[in-house]
């Protein structure tokens, strides 16, 4: 039984999308343009390390008809993300609060984990 995204912990939304966290299966399911895609924690990280690495200035003020778009391809992801400007703009906040809200959660537990014990 697949769980639908609405049943699974929500780590982060924004209005293009959203992060949940599947403990079933261990993965990070990323809700965008209208797809779900499931992501092991790695796969997440380089999603979000090559969505950083474009240069969105440099793609908007360039005139060639190349430049409209970007695609991204990722090792351990089944998804090719072909992306606009402002797609790219929008899954870059969405992808950066939800590293956030990771980075938080982890610091949370590491601070609270040694008065637990």
């Amino acid at each position: 039984m697949m769980h639908t995204a609405t049943q699974l912990p929500e780590i982060y939304t924004s209005e293009a999308g959203a992060v949940y966290q599947c403990d079933r299966h261990n993965r990070l399911m990323l809700s965008f343009a209208g797809e779900l895609t499931m992501l092991k924690l790695d796969a997440f990280l380089r999603l979000k390390h090559a969505v950083d690495s474009i240069d969105l200035a440099a793609m908007a003020s360039n005139p060639d008809r190349s430049s409209d778009f970007s695609i991204i391809t990722l090792c351990g992801c089944d998804r090719c993300f072909v992306l606009t400007l402002t797609e790219l703009h929008t899954l870059k906040e969405l992808l950066a609060g939800a590293k956030f809200v990771l980075e938080l959660n982890r610091m949370l537990h590491e601070c609270l984990a040694p008065s637990i014990v």
